[in-house]
């Protein structure tokens, strides 16, 4: 799995999940699953081109962290974070859900914001080169976040 934070400026680019998603009316970074023999950030690529209409290469994406979520909506996977800047905020969104731009400084108050990524876009967005995130997010199967533990490592 992968999760990918889109920086224009001063902010992020989140997915509202349409109403088909387990996380319907959500705020979610765009991403989503890595295909069978499929590079992982290949796919970083691939799910920010179709879920965002952004084309990018790999040299433009940041390895930024590696999260064990377990009990996601009953599933346990290893996310990888990447961290991209794109050149401008004209995105087209699809089924997917609603793409909006968050000013980092507001994340907070995002009442619908995913809850682990209150802390995890802002640990990820200010680490420095030569630093990745590292951590376990537990869920209890609904989306509710049980736990989060989050710690910086030198890569």
């Amino acid at each position: 799995m992968v999760l990918c934070l889109l920086r224009h400026g001063d902010a992020v680019l989140l997915i509202e999940g349409g109403r088909r998603k387990r996380w319907a009316g959500k705020l979610q970074g765009v991403g989503g699953g890595v295909g069978r023999g499929e590079d992982p950030l290949a796919a970083a690529v691939r799910e920010i081109e179709e879920e965002t209409g952004l084309r990018l290469a790999l040299r433009q994406l940041r390895l930024k962290g590696v999260i064990h979520s377990q009990n996601w909506y009953g599933t346990s996977k290893v996310m990888l974070v990447v961290v991209a800047r794109v050149p401008h905020r004209r995105v087209h969104g699809n089924e997917e859900g609603t793409l909006r731009w968050v000013p980092v400084r507001r994340l907070a108050r995002q009442p619908n914001l995913v809850p682990d990524l209150y802390r995890l876009i802002p640990r990820a967005l200010a680490l420095r080169r030569g630093e990745l995130l590292t951590g376990v997010a537990v869920h209890d199967g609904l989306g509710r976040l049980r736990s989060l533990t989050l710690q910086t490592v030198r890569s």
